[in-house]
């Protein structure tokens, strides 16, 4: 079964948190801060993989998430790194934020490898934070959270050339004789389930990439059929190769199925039809005589004035097939080298949250004394000014929405007791 759409779930790795911990050793009374700093999260890396072409292998994995930092340990050791998580696609695949839609990164032709989600950094062990003022921080920095979304991937094939037309039309027949490719050829009475790729080589010229755009019927740029499905593998072609049965061997008008295809493409993407085309009117290994002349001479007579050429050819006896691959390379060679390239529409934002650490403690060594003590704490105080009113208010409301409060009373503070931050000391009112 080929898959070109997936939706998966990716997590970046949490960052290690810092540890808190001081020298224990003989001679040494007192000893300094020793807490070792967190490990790094792993990173959520997209790699293109050219061995790939569908997105099969998310049928039945659908989560992937990088490892997370160890916490920093004992005597400044650092805790490792946590590991990255590497997700091999196929060129061509779009990477989109599964609610909103919108692009996040395109692996397509340059970029091949992209780290989509940063692991989150670790934690500061509590040897950082020592000062002349606090020689003992019970505290350290806890590692940021990695971040975790839901993605859709979407292949867009990446091919010069697209080859479209009705079911059974030859496309696959062609692709064998033009290409390296070997795709499945039979008489379906729908259409080819995968779209193909092949790289046609020209003898003194270089060659290119073409891709098979399975059958398509009435009604697929709205989804009847697999039509969504196989219309996205066409927007990134140059050049397109329109195919017809032009000898109507299953009793169909080769100009109405033109127009039909024609009608299909300018409704799923209008850019689509600006793009040159070329007909390639197959089998005429089939028919013979008037029949034949006049076939072709109306397909001439209705296309060619507008700019697209009508090549007869047999993709069984290879009758035509080279005229028709030199002036597809032609046309190639004459069009400005346009690649689409999806641009990114969605920003990755890292999780918003103060990450410097406190600590809120109940005296062990007076009666009713809680001490907040931290790096955030003392970054509060350093741009506050307590004497105005709206200071204080401002004081206030910083307890409240850190949690500091909350801390507060989990400890069992009472009316009347005291809270002494650094240089500071208030009594506690509810």
């Amino acid at each position: 079964m080929f898959a070109d759409r997936a939706k998966i779930r990716i997590r970046s790795g949490k960052g290690g948190d810092g540890h808190v911990s001081f020298r224990r050793e003989k001679y040494v009374a007192n000893g300094g801060p020793d807490g070792g700093d967190g490990g790094r999260g792993g990173d959520l890396i997209f790699e293109v993989d050219p061995g790939i072409n569908t997105l099969n292998e998310f049928r039945y994995n659908r989560k992937y998430f990088a490892g997370d930092g160890e916490p920093g340990g004992k005597r400044r050791c650092h805790g490792a790194d946590g590991k990255d998580m590497i997700i091999k696609v196929p060129a061509g695949t779009i990477i989109r934020e599964a609610s909103s839609g919108q692009v996040i990164t395109d692996m397509s032709y340059e970029n091949t490898r992209e780290i989509v989600l940063k692991g989150g950094n670790g934690g500061k062990g509590n040897q950082h934070y020592a000062t002349p003022t606090m020689q003992v921080p019970k505290y350290a920095q806890p590692g940021k959270p990695g971040i975790e979304m839901e993605v859709l991937l979407e292949l867009k094939s990446i091919a010069d050339v697209g080859l479209v037309g009705f079911p059974n039309a030859g496309k696959s027949t062609f692709l064998s004789r033009v290409t390296n490719a070997r795709p499945k050829i039979a008489n379906y009475p729908f259409t080819t389930l995968n779209p193909n790729l092949g790289v046609v080589d020209l003898e003194g010229t270089d060659g290119f990439i073409i891709a098979d755009i399975p059958g398509l019927i009435e009604g697929a740029s709205e989804g009847v059929g697999l039509g969504h499905e196989f219309l996205r593998h066409i927007e990134r072609t140059r050049v397109i190769i329109h195919m017809v049965d032009a000898a109507s061997t299953e009793g169909r008008n080769p100009l109405e199925d033109i127009r039909i295809i024609n009608r299909e493409l300018e409704a799923y993407n209008p850019n689509i039809t600006k793009r040159p085309q070329v007909i390639a009117a197959n089998k005429i290994d089939c028919f013979y005589g008037e029949e034949k002349e006049a076939v072709l001479s109306e397909l001439k007579k209705e296309f060619e004035p507008e700019g697209i050429l009508v090549f007869p050819i047999s993709a069984v006896t290879g009758e035509g097939v080279r005229e028709l691959l030199y002036h597809v390379k032609k046309i190639l060679q004459e069009t400005k080298d346009e690649t689409v390239i999806f641009e990114k529409e969605y920003r990755i934002k890292e999780p918003d949250f103060a990450d410097e650490p406190y600590t809120v403690t109940k005296s062990e060594k007076e009666e009713g004394l809680y001490l907040v003590e931290g790096p955030r704490i003392e970054r509060m105080l350093g741009y506050t000014n307590l004497d105005s009113e709206k200071g204080f208010e401002f004081f206030q409301k910083f307890l409240k929405t850190n949690g500091i409060l909350e801390e507060l009373e989990r400890l069992g503070i009472e009316e009347g007791d005291t809270v002494k931050m650094y240089g500071w000391q208030f009594e506690y009112f509810r």
